[in-house]
């Protein structure tokens, strides 16, 4: 993720609910901060400078929730807000960059010291990929948060239909997912809409899956994170696994060192054993050529082409088996796309 913070990450649910409640509580509280307000972190801005102000006003009075640094990043405050302001800036200013520098510039005021502190370089401005990736992740907590919302007293199983819907639309807009971080979001989600009451007791019917699926791309960048947090003697099956060319290159140098080396035992032990192959063979041929017309003869030609017949037929039935295979898994990746498909609706 952008920003100064090395252990950035994605809201879960928990921190999204806790830091939206939060940021709802003090919104209506800065009715006596406006005195203290550095009108010249404005600049010349001669627009919306009321609503600009509040803006400002907002985000010192959230972070002032939080005791110290530490506190903030264990509830991962910064991120929320980080997120609340980008969105503001696109939705209520049409995308002006110039206001989302005043809000740099507010909470980096010398009067500021103690937000500064706090949050100071993890606000920045997002790009589009990344604000739009993080709505989407609020969006299923939103859903998610009216289908549990306890003022409406029985869990309306409509939401969790939605919840599910926008879920699945984030798996279908992004396809390759890399951002472990993200996977995670995701994974943490999974597992708690699967232990809500109302989905693993099927208390909302059998149209809303009490199980989510999970990317395919999420396990395959886990899997990298974890092979890359192994030592270098736990990772080397692997990547001798996957590396068979190192092996073959090995056996071809000693393939040629035995060749330029006559006397080698080594060559000599692989050696032999070809000779008497090759002599065995060969005698056979010079066996039946002079028995080919006698009982002897005549019986071990029967039987040798009595196997060839054998043979082919293992070979025709082993072409239609992959063939049939073939077919099956056509039918089945056709299949799997359509499910993907009509999942992400």
């Amino acid at each position: 993720m952008e920003g100064g913070y090395h252990d950035e990450r994605y809201d879960s649910f928990d921190e999204y609910s806790s830091n939206k409640e939060i940021y709802e509580r003090i919104k209506t509280e800065i009715g006596g901060d406006h005195a203290s307000f550095p009108s010249s972190v404005l600049g010349d801005k001669k627009e919306n400078t009321l609503l600009i102000t509040n803006d400002c006003l907002r985000l010192r009075r959230y972070l002032m929730n939080f005791h110290n640094k530490k506190d903030c990043q264990n509830k991962n405050c910064c991120q929320y807000i980080n997120y609340f302001l980008n969105d503001i800036v696109r939705n209520f200013y049409r995308s002006d960059r110039s206001i989302f520098d005043i809000f740099i510039t507010y909470i980096n005021h010398n009067s500021n010291d103690n937000i500064k502190n706090i949050c100071g370089p993890e606000i920045v401005y997002m790009n589009k990929n990344k604000y739009e990736l993080i709505k989407k992740l609020y969006n299923v907590y939103k859903l998610y948060e009216y289908f549990i919302n306890k003022n409406r007293g029985i869990p309306t199983c409509h939401y969790a239909q939605l919840c599910v819907q926008s879920y699945y639309s984030i798996m279908y807009d992004y396809l390759n997912i890399k951002d472990t971080k993200f996977c995670k979001a995701l994974k943490d989600f999974k597992i708690l809409f699967e232990k809500n009451e109302h989905m693993s007791e099927n208390k909302c019917g059998t149209n809303i899956p009490n199980s989510l699926s999970y990317p395919d791309t999420c396990n395959e960048v886990q899997e990298e994170s974890i092979q890359s947090a192994l030592s270098p003697h736990q990772q080397t099956p692997r990547l001798e696994i996957q590396n068979p060319e190192t092996s073959l290159i090995a056996q071809g140098e000693e393939t040629v060192e035995n060749k330029q080396d006559p006397t080698n035992p080594k060559s000599l032990g692989a050696v032999l054993p070809i000779i008497l192959f090759s002599s065995g063979i060969g005698a056979l041929f010079v066996f039946l050529s002079l028995y080919k017309y006698t009982p002897i003869g005549h019986w071990l030609l029967l039987r040798m082409q009595r196997f060839k017949r054998i043979s082919k037929n293992i070979d025709g039935e082993d072409y239609e088996m992959q063939q049939h295979t073939y077919e099956y898994d056509k039918e089945n990746s056709e299949y799997n796309g359509y499910n993907i498909s009509y999942n992400s609706v």
